[in-house]
């Protein structure tokens, strides 16, 4: 379903009123109380970020293992990010809501908040939930904030944009490292630089709100009064794009063939894709001159009208996915940090340190992780807001 479409769809299920969908102040008193289930649940899991490939799966099936008498099996699903909030107002609105647990980023969280799909977690469910001071930093708290209690973090990293560049057909000194140059080069290069729509991408929606801060923008939280460089640098680059590739896998697909030369990335992205042979494993990398670092973090979240022992369940599986054992699972998949202060690539285990060590770049983001500047993304409602202005003022102008 394309973003116009889940816009719409989503509209036409809230339009409908329907008495079986709860209403605002359930979602948000949490008034639901957890019974543990007499017997084992079966689950299903609606991943829209990615989650389910960054070790979130694995940590899965060591609870489900470990927790025979609560969980019988489950039902992995996926989704475009712009399709999860529709997904669930659907269940809810024929009053049976079978998704057990969402994961994704707070572009999902922010869809599925908008539209009160979600039950509030915190600080109504708190008691179930581990300490969250004793794993969270002053950087994952504030990341867990932007949440609104709708989400646990359950992943955590400094994440990017940077450049990634096909080494092959790019001496390093010929890759542009401001929005500038970039410009430049993708007008003497047409076709050859993209990134991907950030409404369905990690890796484009850094880059759109790294660019805020690099352009000097009047107020870089604010995508509709503060953003007019960076809408107006879009708008020229987006001359010589010949598309946004609807997802990072289509992007680096692409960028793998050789069709592109050039893409902002993130760290996931990076690791993940060489080790996977999407990309070449001499890809090129470089910072920014002006480095914006925009963390990224995923939540598990809870529909609104699950079981109260479904509730019971969510919250152990929750709790055991920001274990230290859970997290460490995160460190080799493509990660350099993670959701529990706690863990580290130097605490993981050997699975971690091989991984790091083969795909981490080692000689390269120790450092680039101390230099430049570490933002706090945009709140959810505030992303929402940017995906509309990029979609109706960048996204449809491809090649234009």
């Amino acid at each position: 379903m394309g973003v116009v479409a889940a816009f719409v769809a989503i509209a036409l299920l809230s339009a409908c009123g329907a008495p079986a969908g709860p209403s605002t102040s359930s979602t948000s008193a949490g008034a639901i109380t957890p019974e543990k289930p007499s017997s084992p649940l079966k689950l299903t899991i609606l991943d829209g970020g990615g989650d389910l490939k960054g070790g979130g799966q694995a940590a899965i099936d060591a609870f489900v293992k470990a927790n025979p008498d609560l969980v019988s099996a489950v039902d992995y699903q996926t989704a475009a990010g712009t399709d999860v909030t529709g997904k669930i107002k659907a269940q809810q609105l024929g009053g049976s809501v079978s998704t057990s647990l969402v994961l994704g980023g707070p572009d999902v969280l922010g869809a599925a908040e908008a539209q009160h799909v979600l039950l509030r977690q915190i600080p109504q469910q708190k008691a179930g939930l581990p300490d969250l001071a004793s794993i969270q930093d002053q950087g994952r708290t504030g990341f867990q904030n932007m949440s609104g209690g709708y989400g646990l973090l359950i992943g955590y990293d400094q994440n990017g944009p940077f450049l990634d560049y096909n080494a092959a057909m790019l001496d390093a000194s010929q890759v542009p490292t401001t929005p500038e140059a970039i410009l430049a080069w993708a007008k003497a290069h047409p076709g050859k630089f993209a990134y991907a729509n950030p409404n369905n991408s990690g890796s484009g929606r850094a880059f759109i709100e790294a660019l805020p801060h690099m352009l000097g923008d009047a107020n870089p939280s604010d995508p509709a009064n503060g953003w007019s460089k960076t809408w107006a640098y879009l708008e020229q680059l987006g001359q010589y794009i010949s598309s946004y590739p609807t997802s990072s896998t289509l992007l680096a697909q692409q960028f793998g063939s050789g069709q592109l030369q050039m893409i902002p990335t993130v760290i996931s992205h990076d690791m993940s894709f060489r080790q996977s042979s999407t990309y070449p494993a001499t890809t090129g990398i470089t910072l920014f001159a002006d480095q914006q670092w925009i963390t990224d973090g995923h939540f598990a979240m809870i529909p609104a009208g699950v079981s109260p022992q479904t509730l019971y369940v969510d919250l152990k599986l929750e709790s055991f996915m920001v274990s230290a054992q859970a997290q460490a699972m995160r460190l080799s998949t493509g990660v350099l940090t993670s959701a529990n202060q706690q863990v580290t690539v130097d605490n993981a285990g050997p699975a971690a340190a091989a991984y790091v060590q083969k795909w981490g770049r080692p000689d390269f983001y120790p450092a680039a992780l101390k230099t430049g500047a570490v933002r706090t993304p945009l709140p959810p409602s505030a992303l929402q807001q940017a995906f509309g202005l990029w979609q109706r003022n960048v996204g449809a102008k491809a090649g234009g």
